[in-house]
């Protein structure tokens, strides 16, 4: 009788368990409720490791057994005390079977003599757990009169526990039984369900199962549903509730008798919204007591709305419909109908000219379509007056010209040293809040100037500043190292992090021995050294300053900006160093090569030129060849960091033959300019598009130089070029872009995206961008990368920014061939989305660079994708771009 009762629980057959059960004899139900009681289950027999969606799994089975078996709680409580079987919330209940959806078998042991035991133990059980009790139980309860009616629970329960049943026959079967369900529980969902809602495929099969079966005879559901959709909630909550009005389908009467509610919901932004108010207004359009004139006062509302263009035909053809029968009197219309000609759909943009050449055609149509030209997929639908030039044509172009110096004469924007202790004071709270090159230069550089002039207690003037920031563990970078300099500075200690890192329990154990102050100094040496691997520079320069403070020196610093945003006007420069050999000191390698790569090395003065000719240092080739004085490189292995800056940035697209022989020779950009690659590669046995170099030491079993922070690592941060070290945080950009922002491209390929959406933080897309505009920096050669990459992205903002990107290069005349070429790759490969770059061909515009442009990328992508086996989503309107 074991076996074969353990088979039936292996089975999964309840019908069996039962009729074992129930045949037993007093001793030989005995026998077995020992033998469950005495033996674990997994001895009993070997459990699956997994099953099947919707089967009960074998502990819940034995569980149910068990409950065959008995005739009073307590042995159940010892039975699943015994096998761990309750689940974790389960608080109490004394089998969770009730947790379940298997309904019928409970039904079944309760109606049978031997479970009539359960009938006195259920409402107690209600009473103690009842949130944890599923619907289908709930309801079988409260049907036999053994617990009441809560509305609240039996409707959060329903949609929430055991959703994936809700399509099951068996549940359907339920719901047949009982049409009240509807008006009783689905008709009260608005009341409850609006703040989460999962795996919500099997609730919308249930509603069509239910629909074809006729079961929403009671209508005031699609009011309830409706008015529903009004409320500010989550996307997919409101989603869910449109789904579920469209399974129970809506008449065109029942469209009419809510037509309000759906028109406020034009009004609401939401697309997905519109798009299901006008499929359910379109049934109802013909009706004598649809409301014409409200129904257009909201559509408007929905011109200037995005990614709805058949839901503004729809309303279009709605439009025409009414025109037809009596032509429209409020002419002032047609102002906001030709919004919709900002929607690249051709068929759209033909409706809508019929509409204002048939029924608005009043004089001054022409002025009303003519702000909408560029916009135009069609022939012109008026004639439309000639357009002038614009005035700011020039300007644009001017603004956006070659060099800096152009841009920007020395004699403005100049940046200056603060030349009191209140001034410094001041500077301080805007590098904590600006976190620049124009703020944090300036004032390590005023502390090394004031310094004879400080007051003696100023340590206690930066008190609050840096009491505030001890306070503040999770800090960037930039904030940490001046946190840092700040408490070092105030304890006159030197900034050097200490060799050993503690380990976690060892963390812990400090934290009981030590006090408050001295475990807020040991996190930030233990944060500092974090931080350093993404700001070097800055963190060198702190300990510079602190040791010029400790050492007396006044020596000015080569890197401080003279003249926004971070800029060096080269004749301040060459005064610079010749105060340091003024006085036979050497400048700090570091110092000089960020001084460089900030340089205003154009258009030099011939005062600064002559000034650079009496330099005297190893360094003095290097900066005469960099202002233009001599032609010859002569690298040595001291200075060959300067030597691969100052050449790759002064003649960015050379070949340097001159390193080959170096130990720098397969440094990215020291020989070549800076290329990395990128495409599909196969990495954990899956396909993964990413952006890396495969000259650069790319090792798919070891996957060192996958990723490009990997081989970063393997060179000096002092080859900017290639800019080694880690990626900070997309917040820090702007100042790390300040140390070089000549030949910006490595910092930039730091910032693209793992994959084609989804990025924060690190690389976060949108920041970057926005600095580089901010300061028109130009990118040479895999910056564009980055800048096609944010053409692709998934983000608007990050798209609007790279299309303006794109367009000043045109404007400046540019080559962009590398950038098409990674746009019709990343299409092709199926890498990003087609129809964001569709979104990049339907921008307004008429400049024929533009429009060159975008011809191009389509060709090259239309040769790219003959190689590729399957055509990408979309494939088809390219194609036709192209054709």
């Amino acid at each position: 009788m074991k076996e074969n009762l353990l088979s039936a629980i292996k089975a999964h057959d309840f019908n069996a368990i039962r009729t074992i059960c129930f045949g037993l004899s007093q001793e030989e139900r005995l026998k077995l409720k020992v033998f469950f009681l005495d033996t674990p289950i997994t001895q009993m027999y070997d459990l699956p490791k997994s099953w099947a969606k919707n089967v009960p799994n074998d502990r819940i089975v034995m569980a149910y057994a068990f409950m065959c078996l008995s005739d009073q709680r307590e042995e159940i409580l010892h039975f699943e005390r015994k096998n761990n079987i309750c689940p974790w919330y389960a608080k109490g209940v004394f089998y969770d079977f009730l947790s379940t959806a298997f309904y019928p078998e409970l039904l079944a042991l309760i109606q049978a003599p031997q479970g009539a035991y359960l009938k006195e133990e259920l409402p107690q059980m209600y009473v103690e757990n009842a949130k944890y009790i599923s619907f289908e139980m709930l309801w079988v309860l409260y049907k036999m009169d053994l617990i009441p009616f809560n509305e609240k629970l039996f409707v959060e329960n329903f949609y929430h526990k055991n959703v994936s049943y809700r399509e099951e026959p068996f549940f359907i079967d339920l719901l047949l039984q009982y049409p009240e369900i509807a008006t009783q529980i689905l008709a009260a969902a608005p009341k409850y369900i609006y703040t989460y809602l999962y795996d919500t495929e099997y609730i919308l099969a249930m509603y069509h199962i239910l629909a074809k079966n006729n079961y929403f005879t009671n209508r005031d559901i699609v009011k309830q549903y409706l008015q529903a959709l009004l409320n500010p909630w989550k996307k997919n909550i409101l989603n869910a509730y449109c789904r579920w009005i469209e399974a129970i389908n809506p008449t065109a009467d029942e469209v009419i008798e809510n037509q309000y509610i759906l028109f406020s919901i034009l009004s609401l932004g939401n697309t997905a919204l519109i798009n299901f108010a006008m499929k359910q207004l379109q049934k109802a359009a013909n009706a004598s007591t649809f409301d014409f004139q409200s129904f257009a006062d909201n559509f408007t509302l929905c011109f200037a709305i995005p990614k709805i263009a058949k839901s503004q035909l729809i309303g279009l053809d709605i439009l025409e419909k009414y025109y037809k029968k009596q032509a429209p009197t409020n002419t002032k219309y047609r102002e906001q109908l030709a919004v919709l000609f900002t929607v690249p759909e051709v068929i759209l943009q033909e409706k809508v000219a019929g509409l204002l050449t048939t029924y608005f055609a009043e004089e001054g149509l022409a002025e009303v379509v003519a702000p909408y030209r560029d916009y135009l997929k069609i022939p012109t639908p008026v004639s439309l007056p000639q357009e002038e030039e614009s005035l700011n044509k020039e300007a644009y172009q001017d603004n956006i010209s070659s060099s800096f110096e152009e841009r920007f004469p020395l004699e403005v924007g100049k940046l200056q040293v603060p030349t009191t202790a209140d001034a410094l004071l001041f500077l301080l709270g805007d590098c904590l809040r600006e976190r620049t090159a124009g703020t944090i230069d300036l004032f390590f550089e005023g502390l090394i100037q004031l310094q004879e002039r400080l007051p003696a207690n100023y340590t206690k003037e930066l008190a609050p500043y840096l009491k505030k920031l001890m306070k503040s563990h999770y800090l960037d970078s930039v904030t940490t190292i001046i946190k840092g300099f700040l408490y070092c500075y105030s304890h006159q200690k030197p900034l050097e992090i200490p060799p050993y890192q503690y380990t976690y329990e060892e963390s812990n154990a400090l934290r009981e021995k030590l006090d408050e102050a001295a475990f807020e100094a040991y996190l930030l040496w233990g944060r500092l050294y974090n931080h350093k691997t993404f700001m070097p520079f800055l963190f060198h320069k702190a300990q510079l300053t602190l040791k010029y403070l400790n050492e007396k020196e006044v020596l000015p610093f080569l890197s401080t900006p003279t003249h926004e945003p971070f800029y060096i006007e080269a004749e301040i420069f060459v005064d610079k160093l010749l105060q340091y050999e003024a006085v036979n000191k050497q400048p700090d390698l570091h110092d000089l090569i960020v001084a460089c790569n900030r340089l205003l090395f154009r258009n030099v003065s011939a005062a600064a030129k002559a000034k650079a000719q009496k330099l005297k240092g190893t360094y003095a080739p290097a900066i005469q060849y960099y202002l233009g004085i001599t032609d010859k490189i002569q690298p040595t292995e001291e200075l060959l960091p300067l030597w691969t800056q100052i050449t790759r940035i002064k003649h960015p697209d050379r070949e340097f033959p001159e390193f080959e022989t170096t130990s720098a020779k397969e440094i990215p950009s020291v020989v070549k300019p800076y290329y990395i690659g990128y495409g599909w590669t196969k990495w954990r046995d899956r396909d993964i598009f990413t952006f890396h170099n495969y000259d650069i030491g790319y090792d798919e079993k070891s996957e060192k130089g996958y990723w490009i922070e990997h081989y970063r690592n393997s060179f000096s941060p002092l080859y900017y070029n290639a800019c080694g070290g880690s990626t900070p945080l997309s917040t820090e950009v702007n100042y790390l872009l300040s140390l070089n922002p000549h030949y910006p491209d490595a910092i930039l390929c730091g910032y693209i995206a793992n994959n084609a959406c989804g990025a924060e933080e690190i690389r976060n897309m949108q920041l970057p961008l926005e600095a580089i505009l901010r300061y028109d920096l130009r990118m040479r050669h895999s910056g564009w990368l980055y800048i096609g990459a944010c053409l692709l992205y998934d983000k608007r903002p990050s798209r609007d920014l790279a299309y303006e990107y794109i367009l000043q290069a045109l404007t400046r005349g540019e080559d962009l061939h590398y950038v098409g070429r990674y746009l019709s790759d990343a299409l092709a490969m199926h890498f990003s989305p087609i129809n964001r770059f569709v979104e990049f061909l339907d921008r307004p515009t008429r400049d024929p660079k533009v429009k060159a442009f975008q011809r191009k990328v389509v060709a090259l992508y239309l040769e790219e994708v003959k190689k590729q086996e399957k055509l990408p989503r979309y494939h088809k309107k390219l194609a036709a771009f192209g054709d």
